[in-house]
């Protein structure tokens, strides 16, 4: 009697009336509470209606009375799953699949959960081995090309990702996949067709949409890139890397304002920041040892943050400062490597949720925690919200607010940021550095500048390495000004979208529009660093900056070759950065306040070989003796100001 009850729970469950067959179940646990069966039916249907503390509680007393029953093992790990716990979840499929070797569920359970916990290698393993019980399951097939991809085998992710499209055509994460193996390869048009098979079957798929936003990005559409960004949080207001890719593309636009630029990243802090815990009381003791500082980044690596950061890492003093890594690189390099050797205490935190991370810096007992990226990708700013340090730092790798209160300081300078109108643009506390807000480190390997180009060729070469994102209908129009009023001359562009056909015809269309003929331009695809990229300079007669988006690295890169560079200065942060690279390098005279300006400059520098030479000769020298390279200045610097900024907390 008591089996035909709970066969007939189970049929209903499975036709989905749980209500029903939960009823019928804890009516048989009441005549006997020790039934196993029942018991763990009953937790597979706490689970499916989202109860997972009780399901888990009815699934562990099942299995700890019948150890060896590999499908309680199984409905133990989707409950943790479903709790938000893959590690244990894991451990429940791993027990499983020892139970039932070679079973398909046990094994593709077990591959789903360890991609969640990033252990691709043992994730594709898993998932090959139910492949072979399962030839054509497409979730298997879609779920193993996404470890694959991540493992960086992009060829074999788009097969996997073909065939499980092929079974599964109406799979999104088949298609997603096929399209993230195809961006990986460069392979932009037929990646953004992956990506509308998904939104042509779900026009209101947030995660579609997000990633066709980003091959428009790299195909130099960037209104339209912008807008799928922007609608794909109208479609998951609660789809944090939509919103950080959308805030963070508001800065290439130049219809912008420091005003709007704010308004958009506050409502982002509103929606995502919780409410902080109050400062312990670390501050009062970290005069009795030395000051603990956490740096996090994702860009730990080749990077063009990493030629600020690694001057300051070797700069810091270890009798005062304790530095801790919090590493989120999804591919570590040897710039990685050089990072890890010079901080104290590395944490790899790629894998790990904002609650597990702000408990590791907790656990670490940090004084300051400093954002090393802002919105960038692979960030976790949501840490941040859940303030596990006294006080809370951004510096360099984002060049606004981040819209979080609960970073108290952004480390900037007078000319970046000046006072007034740019402390009302920020969540948090503008702290100007002097002598600037950038410690550079030029390149080890790099040649000694070459003389101007001009003298050779008989023509000026002008040229810009920025990220083609910067590149404006506006810079488009100011340039082709440019090379109609210095007759003979040619623009040299590099970057690296510009490995992309894509891009590269979309750039000549617009200088063709703007009276630019294509004969006129060079485009050029991004340089490993093994291939020394700043030896290009040596084709460069004058760089042009970006705007209203400046260049930072490519920048510095340019004056360490002897190459003067043409900025104009614009209201917001990321439109200063050149201006004030220039002010403390002592080269004002090359900052414009306008286009007609930024003309005038470039062309008076083209019409004087002598100046450009010379520039040549002195920069390298100029640069090296100014506060831009000072490392040790600028660590003294930013760690009184870590100082006084703690100080003032344990006042607070």
């Amino acid at each position: 009697m008591a089996q035909d009850s709970l066969d007939t729970a189970a049929r209903l469950f499975q036709a989905g009336h749980v209500a029903d067959g939960e009823a019928l179940v804890r009516a048989l646990l009441r005549a006997n509470p020790s039934d196993n069966a029942a018991l763990g039916l009953l937790g597979r249907m706490l689970a499916r209606r989202g109860d997972y503390a009780a399901a888990l509680d009815c699934l562990a007393q099942a299995s700890a009375t019948h150890p060896r029953d590999a499908n309680l093992h199984l409905a133990l790990g989707d409950a943790h799953l479903g709790a938000g716990d893959a590690e244990a979840a894991a451990a429940a499929y791993s027990t499983a699949t020892a139970l039932s070797p070679g079973g398909f569920e046990p094994l593709a359970r077990l591959g789903g959960a360890l991609t969640r916990l990033g252990r691709f290698e043992a994730a594709a393993d898993a998932l090959q081995a139910a492949l072979q019980c399962r030839p054509d399951d497409g979730a298997v097939l879609a779920t193993l090309a996404g470890a694959l991809q991540e493992l960086g085998r992009s060829r074999e992710a788009e097969h996997c990702a073909r065939r499980a499209t092929a079974v599964a055509p109406g799979s999104p994460e088949a298609w997603i996949n096929l399209g993230v193996a195809l961006h990986a390869q460069g392979r932009l048009d037929a990646a953004a067709t992956a990506y509308e098979q998904v939104l042509a079957a779900d026009p209101g798929h947030a995660l579609g949409t997000y990633n066709l936003g980003h091959v428009l990005a790299e195909q130099w559409r960037s209104a339209e890139a912008l807008e799928n960004f922007r609608r794909a949080v109208e479609l998951d207001p609660g789809y944090e890397p939509a919103w950080h890719a959308w805030l963070f593309h508001l800065l290439y636009d130049p219809a912008q304002t420091e005003a709007t630029i704010f308004t958009a990243h506050q409502r982002w802090g509103q929606r995502f920041a919780e409410r902080p815990p109050a400062r312990g009381a670390a501050t009062a003791a970290y005069d009795r040892r030395r000051l603990r500082v956490g740096y996090v980044s994702a860009d730990f690596r080749s990077h063009s943050c990493a030629w600020f950061l690694l001057p300051l890492f070797a700069a810091h003093d270890r009798a005062a400062i304790e530095v801790t890594a919090y590493s989120g690189v999804a591919r570590p390099d040897e710039v990685t490597q050089r990072f890890r050797a010079r901080a104290d205490r590395w944490r790899e935190i790629r894998t790990l949720n904002d609650a597990a991370i702000a408990q590791l810096v907790r656990d670490d007992g940090i004084d300051i925690l400093v954002d090393l990226g802002g919105h960038t990708m692979g960030q976790p700013l949501g840490v941040f919200a859940l303030r596990p340090a006294p006080v809370q730092v951004a510096w360099l790798g984002y060049p606004a607010t981040t819209g979080l209160s609960q970073i108290d300081y952004r480390i900037t300078d007078p000319i970046a940021d000046p006072p007034g109108a740019a402390d009302r643009c920020h969540t948090e506390r503008l702290l100007r550095l002097p002598g600037g807000f950038l410690c550079y480190q030029p390149p080890d390997d790099a040649p000694q500048p070459a003389p101007p180009p001009l003298l050779r060729n008989g023509y000026v070469t002008f040229g810009s390495f920025n990220n083609i994102a910067k590149i404006t209908p506006e810079v488009v129009a100011t340039w082709s000004a440019l090379l109609g009023a210095v007759p003979g001359a040619r623009l040299l562009l590099k970057g690296r979208m510009l490995a992309h056909a894509e891009a590269r015809q979309r750039i000549r269309a617009a200088f063709a529009e703007a009276g630019t003929d294509s004969s006129r331009l060079q485009l050029m695809g991004w340089l490993p660093r093994d291939q020394h990229p700043v030896s290009l300079y040596a084709e460069v007669d004058i760089a042009l900056d970006t705007y209203p988006y400046n260049g930072t690295t490519t920048t510095c890169e340019a004056l360490w070759m002897g190459v003067p560079v043409v900025t104009l200065r614009d209201e917001r942060h990321a439109g200063r950065v050149g201006a004030s690279i220039l002010t403390h390098l002592g080269r004002r005279e090359w900052i414009a306040g306008d286009a007609d300006q930024y003309l005038s400059v470039a062309q008076s520098l083209a019409a004087d070989p002598a100046r450009l030479a010379a520039a040549r000769r002195t920069l390298r020298p100029a640069l090296a003796a100014c506060s831009l390279t000072d490392a040790a200045g600028f660590a003294r610097r930013l760690e009184q100001a870590f100082r006084d900024m703690l100080a003032g907390a344990g006042r607070g």
